[in-house]
């Protein structure tokens, strides 16, 4: 679990490491949101996935507690992308650059 994939210059530092698997609403666990080789954008808020083209290679999540950090986890449970940030559409962006 001590691997960390490089990221970019001024990245989150959340950016490459490995996500535990946490608890998300409605029950859920991380890990089995990525059990469908989906790539799991997790907000604080409400978010759709930014299009429907994109429904089958997501798996939207929400926090279950009261974190703020907005993070785009790859299907091998790595950070692809995060942000301290409380607005999910923040993630638009990334989103198209890792999963188009």
């Amino acid at each position: 679990m001590g691997v960390r994939h490089p990221a970019p210059r001024g990245a989150h530092r959340l950016t490459g490491t490995r996500v535990p698997d946490v608890a998300l609403a409605g029950g859920g666990r991380l890990h089995e949101a990525l059990c469908g080789g989906r790539f799991v954008p997790i907000a604080s808020g409400e978010y759709e996935g930014a299009g429907a083209d994109r429904k089958g290679r997501l798996a939207v999540e929400r926090w279950a507690g009261d974190r703020r950090t907005v993070l785009l986890v790859r299907p091998g449970g790595y950070v692809a992308w995060a942000a301290g940030a409380t607005d999910a559409g923040v993630i638009d962006a990334p989103l198209s650059a890792h999963v188009g």
